[in-house]
């Protein structure tokens, strides 16, 4: 009875933990994958689990050749434990043998508590994909994407140095590391600076990182565990080990913004001395008051971010709704302060909200593990569509076919909303939403840190985006006077909506061909052809034929149908072939197997900003004959529609916004230009 209770418990364990991840294995270009999707928070262990945990395990049958697992993230736990692993997804690649095999992935899988537990799948040789719980097999450019990230074995740079140190009368080593000046004194992945695989009897823990004089340095206490091998074998007196050992490491290369396996090998010890220590302390010292400017460095992204949503303003994205609000500025020219004031603060009220939904939802879809970038949105066909619609209403109401104070107005339900501070909240709300697809200069690097911090500071960031995006209209609120310098209302105000309806039905032709580049618009672009017909006959029948409200609701229906049957009927584009063979289509392999320079311009259809550099410095002929007299290949990447690949790309690099320009130098090294682009920076990078 005491047997079947144990084999009880241990079964509802793995139940267990099969509840809080999906083991699933799949064939890809003769290849095994085995991927272990987590349930949110849940995260399982690397080959070493750090200070607590238990490694995951495969045990093929027959037995399969590995390839290196993927880089692991490190996490900080209660109680200072600092562990190795993964969350979210991660693929683990095997060889195929083109048979049937099965395996037993166990694991230890943790959250606010951590259960052992086991999967058992079997894949057919027929068979391409077999899941424990109910799910789609991966897209090939994902499983290739994973795959190319994969650690790759490289000989350790001559940047960096390393030694051994012992504690005099003690079981304890020190292994010191040191990287003289890399080109980047960041590091880009979420690991230390060297992460040990396990190497008995070596026992490794954890590391303590510095910077000082732009050189990288890192200190790894090493508990000998030799005395508790069988048979003992302890450590002599001496300046050397027993044998020479060939220790592996993960190195987070500052440099290439890889994580690299690395070989050192450990044999040869000095004395631990109290002037080493010293000099430790010394750099604690320095990182201490690295990390006291923390705050200076704050308010340099905090002023960067402002001055970016400013410059927002002059983007031509969002131009005309700026131009709408400044219109109804101009009507109220002669109110008292307090009511401009009133307004002005409902618009900056409309795009400060806006900014916190926008932070809210890339918040939560970086926690599922999801990469996100500035100008998401507009990566979904179902978003741009209902875009479009919006503001073809909002042309309509500028030419006159029907008037429009606020949403909810006159017309829907007979409410009149005073002085229209609703529909000055929801021009802040659409000026924000017109303003993501663009990134203006000091934007990207404000984005940047925002993207790659915690996530309090997204929202301090794009709060101050956004008080950079509503200045010009606070600053009117609090000195109406300067309203002053535009001329007063009168006829010619008329004429200017009309201007302003042009404008807007302009962005609405920009919008509609950002979604045929995300979709195949042979099928639903007759459907939402017909829904804006249906709109713009709903209003001229309003104005000039019948309010009746029977008609009125019909009209409405029809419209609301043919929305519906718009989104139901989206097809993802097919990719056509590029015409233009001076660009070639980018992936990371192929950039990586070029020989020479390598320019990449990453953009999107959706993005202004990268039209307008394309047209002032890519496709100029002083651009195009630098490039071939200088050998350059020119690659292009296109993120209109989502791909994990470049997000990934771009996040590792240190950029989450489009365009974003990079150089890959003779030897390897990938630099990143930044957001804006000319003749004199690729001189210089090159």
């Amino acid at each position: 009875m005491f047997k079947g209770l144990i084999v009880f418990f241990l079964l509802t364990l793995q139940s267990f933990a099969e509840d809080h991840a999906t083991f699933s294995l799949q064939r890809f270009q003769n290849k095994i994958v085995a991927t272990i999707q987590h349930d949110s928070g849940w995260h399982t262990y690397w080959k070493n689990p750090g200070d607590a945990g238990i490694a995951t395990q495969f045990k093929f049958t027959p037995e399969l050749k590995a390839y290196e697992w993927p880089a692991p993230k490190k996490y900080l736990e209660a109680g200072d434990i600092l562990t190795i692993g993964y969350q979210d997804k991660v693929h683990f690649f095997f060889d195929d043998i083109k048979k049937d095999i099965s395996v037993k992935i166990q694991v230890l899988i943790c959250k606010d508590i951590c259960i052992p537990g086991s999967a058992e799948l079997a894949l057919k040789a027929d068979q391409t994909f077999i899941s424990s719980r109910p799910s789609s097999p991966f897209e090939e450019n994902v499983l290739q994407g994973a795959f190319d990230q994969l650690p790759q074995e490289k000989d350790l740079s001559p940047k960096a140095e390393y030694y051994l140190t012992r504690v005099k009368g003690e079981n304890s080593l020190y292994l010191h590391f040191n990287f003289k000046k890399p080109s980047a004194s960041s590091l880009a992945h979420e690991l230390s600076l060297l992460t040990p695989f396990p190497q008995a009897p070596l026992g490794f823990k954890r590391e303590e990182f510095f910077l000082k004089d732009g050189d990288l340095y890192s200190r790894t206490l090493i508990e000998w565990d030799g005395d508790y091998q069988d048979p003992p074998l302890p450590l002599k007196e001496g300046s050397s080990l027993p044998q020479t050992y060939e220790a592996y490491f993960l190195f987070n290369n500052p440099e290439s913004k890889k994580v690299e396996k690395i070989k050192l090998k450990l044999q040869h010890m000095s004395p631990h001395t109290k002037a080493i220590d010293d000099f430790y302390q010394g750099l604690k010292t320095t990182e201490k008051k690295s990390l006291s400017s923390s705050s200076e460095s704050l308010f340099y992204y905090l002023a960067l971010a402002f001055l970016g949503g400013l410059i927002l303003n002059l983007m031509p994205c969002v131009l005309p709704v700026i131009w709408l609000k400044l219109y109804g500025l101009i009507q109220h020219q002669t109110d008292s302060k307090k009511k401009i004031l009133k307004h002005n603060l409902a618009y900056t009220l409309g795009v400060i909200t806006t900014f916190f939904i926008l932070g809210l939802v890339i918040t939560l879809l970086k926690k599922s593990g999801e990469q996100i970038g500035w100008g998401f949105q507009l990566q979904s066909p179902t978003f741009v569509s209902m875009m479009i619609v919006l503001l073809f209403l909002f042309t309509l109401n500028l030419f006159g076919l029907y008037e429009f104070r606020t949403p909810g107005g006159k017309f829907l339900g007979q409410v009149q909303l005073k002085e229209g501070f609703i529909g000055d909240f929801f021009s802040g709300v659409l000026s924000t939403i017109l303003s993501t697809p663009c990134s203006a200069p000091f934007l990207g690097t404000a984005l940047t840190f925002a993207f790659t911090s915690h996530p309090s500071l997204i929202f301090l960031i794009f709060f101050m985006i956004g008080l950079g995006l509503a200045s010009p209209f606070l600053l009117t609120a609090f000195i109406p006077e300067l309203l002053r310098f535009f001329p007063k209302p009168g006829a010619w105000m008329e004429k200017l909506k009309y201007f302003l309806g042009l404008s807007m039905l302009i962005t609405v032709f920009w919008l509609y061909d950002v979604l045929g580049y995300i979709v195949d618009l042979s099928t639903s672009g007759l459907w939402l052809n017909l829904s804006l017909a249906a709109c713009f006959f709903f209003f001229f029948c309003r104005k000039f034929i019948s309010k009746n409200i029977f008609l009125t609701y019909f009209l409405i229906l029809i419209s609301l149908g043919l929305l519906s049957k718009t989104v139901l009927s989206f097809q993802p584009k097919k990719a056509e072939a590029s015409t233009d063979t001076t660009w070639i289509n980018w992936s990371e392999d192929k950039m990586n197997n070029q020989e020479g320079l390598v320019f990449v311009d990453f953009t999107a259809q959706w993005c202004l900003t990268c039209k307008v550099n394309k047209k002032l410095v890519l496709e100029t002929q002083d651009f195009k004959d630098f490039a071939q007299e200088k050998g350059i290949t020119l690659m292009r990447a296109d993120w209109t529609n989502r791909d994990e690949i470049i997000s990934e790309f771009l996040n590792r690099y240190g950029a989450v916004a489009v365009p974003a320009y990079f150089i890959k130098r003779s030897n390897g090294e990938i630099l990143f230009l930044g957001e804006t682009i000319s003749l004199e920076k690729m001189k210089k990078s090159i």
